[in-house]
């Protein structure tokens, strides 16, 4: 793949494309990638470089004015090609159906698509992803081959909840990195610019068509770049920054004439539910831990939880949340000390050759345990943690907007107003309880709980995951959402937007795999709409692989 530096371009440049994508996370590297080898052309724009810089600038940062966001705004905004992917763990799972329903107990909740307007292309994408059968319920045990507990948590209160992970198939011991495989194909027809931020979306007039995108790669220096179609794919946050930002035709910014560019801002907070000690941590991962499944060649691991059921949620009006085990490993773990001699990376040498075989029995149990039963070695932890994530209550108060600060190019940054509901404080509660209570009679026995948890109150704060979601969400109806069902703009026809700024509703489930699925599905919507199935020929299976 053919990468230009944006700073080497000469100011005052104007270049034309068929379609231009705003960002190369999963989404817009998903979507530019349905078009390789097509008579599309297409330019890919990209902020940051082929490498993270070490130096912060401002344009990855954001100001936080409501609830505290402690995870590290880089990996909120991953300013490099392949986005997200450069920091994600590689989690994925399908949403459910409860999920797309309008639930009354659920302000603003309710899809305008259905899952099963979703599904085919949640094959595609795991398929594209390296991933295995998009199962995440008690179906999962017959693909694993594996009888059901004999002791099962009540399935009117929990439900089996699965969930598995990308893996890059060159690097086993790594994360799926979407930029490394994206730039390794030829397409001809794909042009990419580093260094490249979009600060200005100019309409016409009436700003209700997109006449072109502003690049300005230096203070001083802009770059004209004139599409046919644009996609914006820049993530949560800055798919509404981008918008609100573009006020040269509009005070209020590019499709935002009923002020909901920014709202319904969500992530999903996560927060402990309860811990196990080191002496109980066996038989809690033997019921719990890490399974795999081979197929085709291909070695795919899955984590295995526990999520409210969707009865329970009807019957007390409670949100999607799920529980998950978090290991605390020991510093003297064999399994880290032989992966960290295994890719080179160890600090310490001598003390990890002597930790990989101090305990020569958990290795050979380890490998029994692998290549025998199917699941992941059992690492040395000293605790076993229960974390949940849950869904939130979409509120349009939780929002982002622009603050006064400005970044290096002058543009304002987001200001982030992030709200969490009595809602998810209670959802949580009862999935806790219900856990406890679940665990205990099965056999595994409760876990420690949390000092909120054992004062009978409700948690007080939660950690956000790096998750915005919901900021250019979805509606048939301009009055109640920024795009359509098929993710272009209400009022500006030919500007979409992809990836997790869309969804109306969060779910639990980390946000990657449907977020490609969507994508996948916008791209096909392109092709059909906009360019036709000669110009548009999507990539033949098998000539790009994942």
């Amino acid at each position: 793949m053919q990468v230009r530096d944006m700073r080497m371009v000469a100011p005052g440049t104007t270049l034309e494309a068929d379609l231009a994508i705003i960002g190369t996370g999963p989404a817009g590297l998903s979507i530019a990638r349905e078009f390789f080898g097509s008579r599309v052309r297409v330019i890919l724009l990209e902020c940051g470089g082929l490498a993270e810089s070490r130096e912060v600038a401002a344009s990855e940062g954001f100001e936080s004015v409501g609830a505290p966001r402690v995870r590290e705004p880089r990996l909120v905004r991953n300013r490099v090609f392949g986005g997200s992917s450069h920091s994600w763990s590689g989690k994925c799972r399908t949403f459910d159906d409860i999920d797309f329903e309008r639930r009354p107990w659920v302000r603003f909740s309710g899809w305008p698509i259905g899952r099963e307007d979703v599904s085919p292309y949640s094959d595609r994408a795991a398929e594209l992803m390296q991933l295995g059968p998009n199962v995440y319920d008690h179906e999962m045990w017959n693909i694993l081959g594996k009888a059901r507990p004999k002791r099962d948590v009540s399935p009117d209160l929990l439900m089996p909840c699965f969930w598995q992970f990308a893996r890059d198939p060159k690097q086993p011991m790594e994360f799926l990195r979407f930029g490394p495989h994206f730039l390794s194909q030829t397409a001809e027809n794909i042009q990419a610019y580093v260094h490249a931020p979009v600060t200005q979306l100019c309409t016409d007039e009436s700003g209700r068509r997109l006449t072109s995108l502003e690049v300005t790669p230096a203070p001083g220096r802009t770059v004209r770049i004139v599409p046919k179609i644009a996609v914006l794919a820049g993530g949560g946050l800055e798919n509404a920054r981008l918008l609100l930002a573009s006020r040269r035709t509009r005070a209020s910014g590019v499709g935002n004439q009923n002020d909901l560019v920014g709202r319904f801002l969500m992530d999903h907070p996560r927060i402990s539910l309860g811990h196990y000690g080191a002496k109980s941590a066996r038989a809690v991962q033997a019921r719990l831990g890490l399974f795999q499944l081979r197929q085709r060649n291909r070695t795919h691991v899955y984590s295995h939880g526990l999520a409210l059921s969707p009865a329970l949620q009807r019957q007390k009006q409670l949100l999607n949340c799920a529980a998950y085990l978090s290991e605390h490993r020991s510093e003297d773990d064999p399994w880290d000390a032989l992966k960290r001699l295994y890719t080179r990376s160890s600090p310490r040498y001598l003390t990890d050759m002597r930790r990989a075989v101090a305990d020569p029995m958990n290795l050979v149990e380890g490998l029994y345990q692998r290549f025998a039963k199917g699941r992941n070695v059992r690492h040395k932890v000293d605790r076993l943690v229960f974390d949940c994530l849950v869904e939130q209550q979409p509120d349009p108060e939780s929002r982002v907007t622009l603050s006064e600060r400005r970044d290096e190019q002058g543009q304002p940054i987001a200001r982030v107003n992030w709200k969490i509901s009595e809602l998810e404080k209670r959802s949580v509660a009862e999935l806790a309880s219900i856990l406890a209570q679940e665990l205990a009679r099965i056999g595994l026995g409760a876990p420690i709980p949390p000092a909120w948890l054992a004062e009978g109150g409700l948690p007080e704060s939660f950690t956000d995951v790096a998750h915005p979601t919901g900021t250019t969400r979805m509606s048939d109806d301009p009055a109640h959402g920024v795009v359509d069902r098929n993710c272009r703009l209400h009022e500006v026809g030919n500007v979409y937007v992809a990836g997790s700024s869309v969804f109306p509703t969060a779910s639990h489930a980390n946000p990657t795999l449907m977020i490609v699925s969507m994508a996948l599905r916008l791209a096909d919507w392109l092709k059909h709409t906009h360019f036709g199935p000669t110009a548009a020929e999507a990539w033949k299976p098998g000539a790009v692989p994942a």
